[in-house]
């Protein structure tokens, strides 16, 4: 039983008073008995203990109604299963993740996540507060709403095609529920439990009670394009084959299935492929028109990662010219790529990419040309590199030399062929305080940058290198990354021939530079903001940048390879992970049992009130039994007679 007023019940002091009028309240004065009332009292000592019973049951009976006028006051209730809830503030984080698109018996898993959310709203009432969070949709706002708006909101959810952190929903449904003043609050999470929502965590105080759906359906043998990348992520050359590295998933000892690369919808490459293995399909030679394609094998039960989407736009070989006094190892890797048709080194005009030796070079650069600096080798040259640094507004020098022995290349944006690349003598490249151009480390060496993108005061664009490409500097120029290095420099990074090799569901894609709008797969047209990036990228497929009506950039947007993973995390594996105050429920009817767990049934005041109403009507009738009952017989032998009367 619970309280809806519980502070009345303070009023329960009261009850103290009769019972100080009844122990206290007694008469301190002399008595002198009259021959006349000699009897009463003699009647009265032989009917004492049933006088004293009656007093204590009268004293009770007071006492009870006081008890019950309290207690109906406090308003009480008793809690049942289906009994109605306090007001109550409830998040809802309904998973809409890519798995819950397989489809089970003729259904998505959606559909059923969404039946189980609308039985939540259903049960909550008009006082509750609601929030729903979408979690294969981050980046939408959850709002307060009522539980027929939360219902919509349900209805309009489609599967996104994005990963849905799980464990970044739990902390954000924390987050909005510290904001409600409401005593009763609940998470009610409904998902299928997928093993990569979840992240590894420690243990969390429990806070906010959890209920978790746990009916999650049974591994599929789900097949999925996990990888499609065009020659390695750079740019093919105009008038050379594209290659495709493709890889699929699936359960391991599987029969091979036909995949194939569609470019406009015509398939111009296929194979046979077994899952858990790679091939690589190549495509014809293509113009300087952007190239968009996908590769696909035929769908099964969730359809959704049986393509991958690719991008690319050919370019003409970029022209090179190399200024200053270069280490061997350089020249040998540019004669390497000129062989291969990739670069164009002593063609007549101005060159697309400079390798700037010591920063010579930089002034000289063209309209739409980039820059590769590389430090000199001798340390005494590094005042002059400074200078010319100066000179064309670059925001950035080099300090002194540092020698640390050893230590390997990191970074997120590690560019292609530094990968497992170990220097050993590097400048310290510093940031000028007032830097207004917009840089980018690229590559870091023992916390310090040490591949940085910057520009010219002229905006061209230049990579800064903290060491020269010497064989005592790294280990880069004694491996083939120098060549893939290289490559990566003149038809990736530089210029219009930089691209992204692919970008994954619900990550925000950065707008090129002149993009106005984008075009998204569903064909939405959307104007870019402030923020230069499209955040909204919940659906994969081709994500076409406009300059008005111009095409400038075609990004492909693939979901994540962990998403075609479909076995489910094990239920107590779940309480782990979800470390917090956890019910489970696997059916509708349990559902309806553990959501709402503070519920109240019918209020019992008004049955109280009666039972104090029929004890105050008692009262009088107790008090007037326990009057001593004199004969009338004796009363007229033991009348006083009348004054005056012989």
């Amino acid at each position: 039983m619970s309280f809806l007023n519980p502070w009345f019940l303070a009023a329960a002091v009261s009850v103290a008073v009769p019972v100080v009028l009844h122990l206290f309240q007694q008469r301190r004065t002399a008595r002198l008995s009259f021959p006349a009332l000699r009897y009463l009292e003699r009647t009265e000592r032989e009917h004492s203990r049933e006088i004293r019973f009656r007093q204590i049951l009268l004293l009770l009976a007071r006492v009870l109604a006081l008890v019950l006028l309290v207690a109906a006051g406090a308003r009480p209730f008793l809690s049942a299963p289906g009994s109605a809830h306090p007001p109550t503030a409830v998040v809802i984080v309904l998973d809409n993740s890519m798995s819950t698109g397989l489809v089970v018996d003729e259904e998505r898993v959606l559909d059923v996540l969404k039946r189980v959310a609308e039985r939540s709203l259903r049960a909550a009432t008009p006082d509750d507060l609601v929030w729903v969070i979408r979690a294969g949709e981050p980046w939408r706002p959850a709002v307060p709403q009522s539980p027929a708006d939360g219902r919509r909101t349900v209805r309009e959810t489609r599967v996104s095609h994005a990963r849905g952190d799980l464990s970044a929903s739990l902390d954000r449904a924390e987050d909005l529920l510290a904001t409600s003043e409401y005593q009763s609050r609940e998470i009610h999470l409904i998902t299928d439990l997928q093993r990569s929502g979840f992240s590894a965590r420690d243990a969390q105080p429990a806070s906010v009670p959890v209920t978790v759906w746990t009916r999650t359906p049974e591994a599929t043998d789900n097949h999925a394009v996990v990888e499609a990348v065009v020659a390695g992520g750079l740019p093919p050359i105009q008038g050379q084959s594209a290659e495709i590295s493709v890889r699929i998933a699936g359960p391991e000892g599987g029969d091979p299935i036909g995949v194939r690369a569609l470019v406009d919808g015509r398939v111009r490459a296929a194979a046979n492929l077994a899952p858990g293995n790679a091939t690589t399909l190549t495509l014809p030679p293509s113009d300087t028109a952007w190239v968009v394609g996908t590769v696909a094998i035929d769908p099964d039960q969730l359809s959704i990662d049986d393509r991958r989407y690719f991008a690319y736009r050919s370019r003409p070989a970029p022209a090179t010219a190399v200024r200053g006094d270069p280490d061997r190892f350089v020249l040998e890797a540019m004669a390497v790529l000129e062989e291969a048709g990739r670069v164009r080194t002593g063609s007549i005009g101005p060159p697309d990419v400079t390798i700037a030796v010591t920063g010579n070079g930089l002034q000289g650069l063209s309209a739409g040309s980039a820059a590769l600096v590389l430090p000199p080798v001798d340390p005494t040259l590094r005042p002059a590199l400074n200078r010319r640094l100066r000179d064309a507004g670059i925001p950035w020098s080099y300090g002194e030399r540092t020698v640390s022995g050893a230590a390997e290349l990191t970074g997120p944006d590690l560019p292609s062929g530094l990968a497992e690349t170990t220097v050993e003598r590097w400048f310290e490249l510093q940031a000028s305080d007032d830097a207004r151009v917009p840089s980018r480390v690229l590559a870091e060496i023992a916390g310090t940058p040490w591949a940085v993108e910057t520009e010219t005061a002229s905006g061209h664009e230049v990579l800064l290198l903290a060491s020269p490409l010497d064989a005592g500097s790294s280990s880069l120029p004694l491996s083939p990354g120098l060549v893939r290095f290289l490559d990566w420099v003149a038809v990736g990074w530089a210029g219009a021939g930089r691209t992204n090799p692919g970008h994954l569901t619900g990550e925000r894609i950065p707008a090129p530079r002149g993009a106005t709008h984008v075009r998204t797969p569903d064909g939405a047209r959307l104007e870019i903001d402030g923020t230069r990036s499209v955040a909204t990228t919940g659906i994969s497929g081709h994500y076409t940048f406009l300059e008005e009506d111009s095409v400038v950039a075609v990004a492909s947007v693939n979901p994540p390879a962990a998403e075609s993973d479909l076995h489910p995390l094990d239920a107590s594996l779940a309480r782990e992970r979800i470390a917090r105050d956890v019910r489970v429920a696997s059916d509708l009817e349990a559902w309806s049992d553990e959501i709402f767990h503070d519920r109240r049934g019918p209020e019992l005041w008004w049955v109280l009130l009666l039972l104090a109403v029929f004890v105050l009507l008692a009262e009088p009738v107790l008090a007037a039994a326990g009057r001593v009952r004199i004969p009338k017989q004796a009363n007229r032998n033991h009348m006083p007679a009348p004054h005056g009367a012989p």
